[in-house]
């Protein structure tokens, strides 16, 4: 199981695969993320090739929502019945002109949003600062390409 929280590892998620053009992505497009959790099991056999049926993979994730257009989008992605793609990127690093400069690592989920909540927090948080728009989203994972410093793998779930 994969799960993290804020105060251990700082995260965004990019609404698109960074893997195309990492460099274009700019920070006003990345999205706190406050938690994130998804199970997998693979079987594999003595070759170490993944055999038998996969579980259907939930993707939960909270983010911060910089405006009513980013919790608009995921709305919509759940109304389409499309698949999507979403990038979690892990301890980020932005140049001067604000564009991604670095990542140590991270996934690109590919999947159906199946369930959007939105909640509003008027409190301040641990660091006294005011909560914003929280969005929780729940997606059904197609495949996940985890993010390496020296290669890439991904993991179908769903063809």
């Amino acid at each position: 199981m994969a799960a993290f929280h804020l105060q251990e590892l700082k995260a965004v998620l990019i609404h698109e695969n960074v893997i195309e053009n990492p460099a274009s992505i700019l920070k006003e497009n990345a999205l706190t993320v406050q938690s994130f959790s998804y199970d997998c099991t693979h079987r594999r056999n003595h070759a170490g090739d993944v055999y038998g049926a996969v579980e259907p993979v939930i993707l939960q994730f909270c983010i911060r929502v910089n405006s009513p257009h980013h919790a608009k989008q995921f709305y919509m992605e759940s109304i389409l019945n499309n698949h999507f793609q979403f990038s979690f990127l892990f301890n980020v690093t932005w140049r001067e002109d604000n564009r991604l400069a670095g990542y140590e690592d991270g996934l690109v989920a590919d999947g159906y949003v199946v369930h959007v909540e939105e909640e509003y927090h008027s409190s301040k948080n641990i660091k006294g600062v005011d909560q914003q728009m929280l969005l929780s989203v729940k997606v059904l994972v197609r495949n996940v390409t985890y993010l390496g410093r020296d290669n890439n793998l991904t993991s179908h779930f769903i063809k």
